[in-house]
């Protein structure tokens, strides 16, 4: 498999692109978190599904990944990331019917406020199972990663209801800690 040289975004038109629920000031609280979180129940092509203390885990994850990229020298510029995948994931982009994509190339991307995980960071950080967990990579270490640990599959077969007690290794995300190289956002 050749290696993706671009990472997706994937959003809701709804809300726009590069938005973080980390940055909602009213925590789990906020009106658009709590839409989210119960959007499922009005919205059959809305298959996301987040838990009441989502915020304040993804809070924790977030410092511990911004902690865990400056010690192997970032310099992150926000203090919570915007999220993309390796190349793209059908898989992500079809938690949602009416998701968007942005694709932005990896020569955009500054290696100084871009980091990665193996697989999703939520993952990554809060489970020590295997030997990839617990570790932020550098874009300038993207062929060693996958070559050591190849591109997880964008398993079609990983069901949308429950997918929280799988595996979940779907894909590699991308943590931009900057706003993003693009004009129109």
């Amino acid at each position: 498999m050749e290696l993706p040289k671009f990472a997706t975004h994937y959003y809701l038109p709804e809300i726009g692109p590069f938005r973080s629920l980390s940055e909602l000031s009213a925590g789990s609280e906020d009106p658009v978190f709590l839409d989210l979180l119960t959007r499922h129940e009005r919205d059959p092509g809305y298959r996301r599904r987040y838990g009441r203390n989502y915020i304040a885990v993804r809070r924790e994850v977030e410092a511990r990944l911004r902690e865990l990229f400056i010690a192997r020298g970032g310099k992150p510029r926000r203090r919570h990331p915007f999220y993309l995948v390796l190349g793209e994931s059908p898989w992500f982009r079809d938690l949602n019917a009416d998701h968007r994509e942005l694709r932005i190339s990896f020569s955009e991307l500054d290696p100084e406020v871009t980091s990665l995980t193996f697989p999703d960071s939520f993952v990554a950080l809060t489970r020590d199972d295997k030997p990839y967990y617990n570790q932020v990579f550098l874009l300038s270490e993207i062929d060693e990663l996958v070559a050591r640990f190849g591109v997880p599959e964008n398993d079609q077969l990983v069901p949308y209801e429950r997918y929280w007690e799988t595996e979940f290794e779907l894909y590699i995300e991308v943590q931009l800690w900057d706003v993003p190289p693009m004009n129109d956002v």
